[in-house]
């Protein structure tokens, strides 16, 4: 007897799953493409910590391999973000082209446990290329002095990434007939966030300005001696205040902002250079400290440019505010995930009742 439309049993889920991980890498440029992947990181690692470990030089080793650990995990997303449109968004209209889907649709499988073996499936593809970049990234870890946390944070982040953009490939490889138009749409929309987004979020800045009044805070200077006089001088005057913070939505979903967000947070008030060995900025701690800067709403903080030995430093300003984009962005895309799979499994309900023209069956 067939199953429901959501019936889910392990079984079938692993049926599907192993039938598309065979389709997937039966050819050998894949094992090829993992390869070359997995020695250009080692190759990279190597070459950055080389002069260091060349010269003796050790206090200069964690700095630079903390440095080298984001940058890798940032190549491990864009990896990601350029395999797995491909192979999801071609999914089920690919099998539905080939003849295969009406099979799958016929047997006892149901359409969950059809849809969530083929997510199943591409989020393991998507993740080998993390998991053979950890050879080089856990040292480059160990050696950067990076925390556990920290480390599970960006895994967590980017497993959550790909699973969003397997499951908006399979919902784009059910809605459109052809192959060829899903991995393009795919493409299209994931790096429409990643790049357009960022694109668009710079323009706003030409027209989210104001005109207001703002007092800023700077010491005063002698001009006779050439000295300052160490002295906290206010000045109230109309100038432009640049808006970024209402245009923050439009970086929400970006993957390299939502990776970035993992990164610990930097004390702005400690000199860059003293930083203890397990804070030292890295390449996804400058973005997220920059990103928050940028995007915060206006404060009256932002103006002050005294020294606090100065006299009548403000003490009464407080702190900007710094508003987080993970829990956001991570709504944005779960929301759509979740949208796509629903889609995903009512289009291979069976029987079908409405069926575009061209569309093949068996």
């Amino acid at each position: 007897m067939r199953n429901g439309t959501f019936s889910l049993r392990p079984r079938g889920l692993w049926l599907v799953t192993a039938l598309e991980l065979r389709q997937r890498i039966r050819s050998v440029r894949w094992y090829v493409a993992l390869g070359v992947w997995t020695v250009v990181l080692l190759g990279l690692g190597l070459l950055a910590l080389a002069p260091a470990l060349y010269t003796s030089q050790w206090v200069t080793v964690a700095p630079v391999a903390r440095v080298m650990f984001s940058l890798q995990m940032v190549l491990v997303l864009i990896a990601m973000l350029l395999v797995t449109p491909a192979l999801s968004a071609g999914s089920i209209n690919g099998d539905r082209t080939a003849g295969t889907l009406a099979t799958l649709q016929a047997s006892l499988l149901s359409p969950i446990e059809i849809v969530l073996g083929k997510l199943l499936a591409g989020i393991l593809t998507g993740l080998a290329f993390m998991v053979l970049a950890m050879p080089s990234a856990l040292p480059l870890a160990l050696l950067g002095h990076v925390s556990v946390l920290y480390l599970l944070r960006v895994v967590v982040m980017i497993c959550f990434l790909t699973f969003c953009v397997t499951a908006l490939g399979l919902g784009l490889s059910a809605i459109t007939q052809r192959q060829l138009g899903s991995v393009v749409l795919a493409y299209v929309l994931v790096f429409g966030v990643t790049i357009v987004g960022p694109i668009l979020w710079g323009i706003s800045a030409t027209f989210l300005t104001t005109e207001r009044e703002v007092t800023t805070y700077h010491t005063e200077f002698d001009y006779e001696t050439s000295t300052d006089t160490g002295i906290c001088v206010a000045e109230t005057r109309t100038r432009s205040v640049w808006r970024m913070d209402l245009a923050q939505p439009v970086m929400w979903p970006n993957p390299l902002i939502m990776l970035a967000e993992t990164a610990p947070t930097i004390d702005v008030d400690q000199d860059w250079d003293q930083f203890d060995d397990g804070r030292t900025p890295d390449a996804l701690t400058i973005i997220k400290f920059g990103m928050r800067e940028v995007s915060s709403p206006p404060h009256p903080s932002d103006y002050n440019n005294c020294d606090p030995e100065d006299e009548n430093y403000p003490e009464d300003l407080g702190t900007p505010t710094s508003i987080p984009m993970w829990p956001m962005g991570m709504a944005a895309w779960g929301i759509v995930a979740l949208i796509s799979l629903a889609v995903s499994v009512l289009r291979l309900a069976v029987p079908i009742k409405r069926l575009g023209a061209g569309t093949r069956i068996a």
